[in-house]
């Protein structure tokens, strides 16, 4: 009675209203990712701070994601958090708050974490119901949320970039509209109950495991690239509008390409789109350490990049079986990465040198690239003889 209750009050939740504040929300993050690795290279400056201190700074944006989507996982408390998508507005707003105000480098470090809790909650909400409610097109409809995150990350770059904002009034552009978000989106609750138990004894179920450690190198990928190359190019030109103008072309492809792979989804697989992203990214970033093409003309990788994640996740839902305790799953795995990429590049930069932390991310890109193939060819080759149940 309760799970009929509960789906009776999912299906009740306007659709209109969840693409409006699921594409302002996805705008919304697009902003936050495209100016808090600028931002944050303009903080370690200011404060003469450590690679490895920047590090920190995104491990605890990570956590702030990862905290979270890891409540999703604890019953007793997601039976009782209908104001998810509120509860992480509030906490991007507060945090962009104070990463401007003050000039302590610790008031900055509290700031991490509730802007990762924003970015993480509203990026699963959103994900999980556009997934549940547009679930016929989700592979499409999911190419083109994602994208709006792109609008945002294209727009944040731009206009620093411009001199039409600075890094610092963007943050309270961003706090402003994550308040509008918090009203307009109060009474979307985005708890999907586990109504379904279906046999997913097909040929296209493989281990949960493998798939989540997918979730953990993509965003790991991902994360890491993002973050760091505005320091990276900036440390090379010394000249932080270089790595501004950078990042707006990248994300003017990310968005691009993944519009494209929404219109083109009916013929092509997500599995094909995702593979493609990662071989495209590891043979860019190893004609950069071979000296091919120089850094500072690779901002053509956001084509490659726009396509891994959603169509990736996509694919890894299927994979696994479906479901929202999945879904969560697959979601927590990838901030992880999100979390431990960026952290680890920051001790690996000073040690060995931006060429070994490029090599890095493309060698990480190369073995995604195999372990999807394999996990797909796998499946498609020995379908296994167990039954599973959706969560």
């Amino acid at each position: 009675m309760t799970t009929q209750r509960n789906h009776a009050r999912m299906l009740s939740v306007p659709t209109n209203r969840i693409l409006i504040f699921g594409f302002l929300a996805f705008i919304l993050i697009g902003l936050e990712q495209g100016v808090l690795g600028l931002f944050v290279a303009e903080l370690g400056q200011h404060f003469n701070r450590s690679p490895k201190d920047l590090g920190l700074f995104f491990a605890l944006h990570g956590i702030g994601s990862g905290l979270v989507t890891a409540v999703a996982l604890v019953s007793w408390v997601e039976r009782r958090n209908s104001k998810r998508i509120a509860l992480s507005s509030l906490a991007l707003g507060l945090g962009s708050g104070l990463i401007v105000v003050g000039d302590s480098w610790h008031l900055k470090l509290i700031a991490a974490p509730l802007l990762g809790i924003g970015f993480g909650g509203l990026s699963m909400s959103f994900n999980t119901l556009f997934v549940t409610y547009f679930s016929q097109k989700n592979a499409s409809l999911l190419n083109v949320l994602n994208a709006t995150y792109g609008i945002g990350a294209v727009a944040a770059p731009w206009l620093l970039s411009r001199d039409l904002l600075a890094g610092s009034e963007l943050f309270n552009v961003i706090a402003l509209l994550s308040f509008i978000v918090l009203v307009g989106a109060w009474t979307i609750d985005d708890r999907i109950p586990s109504h379904t138990h279906t046999d997913t004894t097909s040929s296209t179920t493989t281990s949960v495991y493998p798939i989540l450690l997918v979730a953990f190198l993509i965003l790991f990928i991902e994360a890491a690239f993002t973050y760091w190359m505005p320091s990276l190019l900036s440390k090379q030109s010394g000249n932080d509008g270089n790595a501004a103008g950078y990042m707006a072309q990248f994300f003017f492809w990310f968005v691009i390409v993944r519009l494209s792979a929404a219109a083109l989804a009916v013929w092509v697989s997500t599995l094909g789109f995702a593979l493609l992203g990662l071989l495209g990214l590891c043979l860019s970033l190893v004609g950069v350490v071979t000296g091919f093409v120089a850094l500072a003309n690779t901002s053509f990788t956001g084509a490659f990049m726009g396509l891994i994640f959603p169509n990736a996740y996509a694919w890894m839902l299927t994979k696994s079986g479906g479901g929202t305790a999945m879904g969560a799953r697959i979601l927590l795995s990838a901030i992880v990465g999100a979390t431990t990429g960026p952290w680890i590049l920051g001790w690996i930069l000073p040690l060995a040198g931006e060429t070994a932390v490029l090599a890095l991310l493309s060698a990480v890109s190369a073995a995604t690239f195999l372990l999807m193939l394999f996990l797909d060819l796998k499946t498609r080759r020995f379908p296994p003889n167990v039954t599973r149940k959706d969560v």
